[in-house]
């Protein structure tokens, strides 16, 4: 078993001052084991040259970097500085990092309330729990009204996973739970750190839920499943417009509508489960490509 993680994080490229500015759309792609612990990391980058300039400036520590839809080349500047030739085109291109993830992911198994490792649980049957808990490593201190605060960057993440009919009595926390008739759709959102930024009352975090974790419990005979996906992105947050939001009843309303918005993902179950399925046959493709 495997978990597939992807990071999406867009950001302002600084280009010339002669030439209009580039925008610039980071995704990090994350191969686990069952557990959350990484195995496969691709960094890949997207400069969108909405100007058709002859050449982008960029600031990537990335190694190893590589074009991967054209023969625009780049020369490296001071630090990390890197210009690209684009001739009026966007770029693609792609490297490696040895930072650390912006958010990381534990996965804990349980069968019948004891905790399982993962290649002990396959085969078995009883009540299953997965327990997905991520964690915002994008801490910033900032000084608001006077005071030093955390403040952590916005991720929503959302987790899918498509579920055989060897699961039933499927339920998910902080999520939502569709049937196809045959496999069982299951999306759930968190949003690590949030909490901490907003600094919220202890009254106001009775009303607000601000999740950091999911589980997923089912009743399982000869447990078997295939990959789970979860996808990090930074953008989401923006349609809240919390700029015009001025008391605990406006950001709930904002949150639940943001919950609902994520949870319309499952409204296209039988293109997910098609899509998964798809994934699956083609994974070793993908692993072969990588390994290249």
């Amino acid at each position: 078993m495997f978990l597939a993680a992807a990071l999406t994080i867009p950001v302002a490229v600084p280009v010339a001052a002669s030439e209009s500015t580039a925008d610039k759309e980071e995704t990090v792609y994350v191969k686990t084991d069952a557990n959350g612990e990484e195995k496969t990391v691709i960094v890949s980058d997207w400069l969108k040259n909405f100007s058709g300039e002859a050449k982008i400036k960029d600031a990537t520590d990335l190694t190893d970097v590589e074009n991967v839809k054209g023969n625009e080349t780049y020369k490296r500047g001071k630090k990390d500085s890197i210009t690209w030739n684009a001739n009026g085109k966007d770029i693609y291109y792609q490297g490696t990092s040895d930072k650390n993830l912006p958010v990381s992911m534990k996965v804990t198994y349980y069968l019948d309330g004891k905790e399982i490792a993962p290649k002990d649980l396959a085969g078995k049957s009883g009540k299953v729990t997965m327990r997905f808990e991520f964690t915002n490593n994008e801490k910033t201190t900032k000084t608001i009204d006077g005071k030093s605060a955390d403040v952590y960057v916005p991720f929503s993440v959302v987790t899918g996973m498509v579920l055989n009919d060897n699961f039933t009595n499927v339920e998910v926390t902080n999520g939502k739970v569709i049937s196809d008739g045959k496999n069982n759709v299951v999306v759930g959102i968190t949003m690590p750190g949030l909490k901490e930024s907003l600094n919220l009352s202890k009254d106001q975090e009775k009303d607000i839920t601000l999740p950091e974790s999911l589980e997923i419990t089912a009743d399982v005979t000869d447990f078997e499943m295939d990959s789970t996906f979860t996808v990090a992105m930074t953008d989401i947050l923006k349609q809240l417009d919390v700029d015009s939001i001025s008391d605990t009843d406006e950001l709930t309303d904002a949150l639940d509508a943001l919950e609902d918005a994520a949870l319309k993902l499952v409204d296209g179950s039988k293109e997910l489960s098609d899509g998964a399925d798809t994934l699956n046959e083609k994974y070793g493709e993908f692993d072969d490509g990588i390994q290249t």
